[in-house]
């Protein structure tokens, strides 16, 4: 009996640290997948700022011409 309920503690524990480790890797990949969204948003932004730079640049040199 008491070789049976060291046996399922042992199991239990077992179960518990799986559990964890599993939680852990959900996790990180949260975190990768959030980090990857942030890098491609800043992509994103610096691309459109790069395009607006850009044509506020042409109507400058425009305005310098007329």
């Amino acid at each position: 009996m008491a070789d049976e309920a060291i046996h399922n503690y042992h199991n239990a524990e077992e179960q518990e640290v799986e559990a964890i480790q599993a939680r852990d890797q959900r996790i990180e990949r949260m975190e990768q997948t959030v980090e990857q969204r942030l890098e491609q948003r800043l992509d994103q932004r610096f691309e459109q700022l790069r395009v607006m730079l850009s044509v506020l640049g042409l109507h400058a040199g425009q305005n310098a011409e007329d």
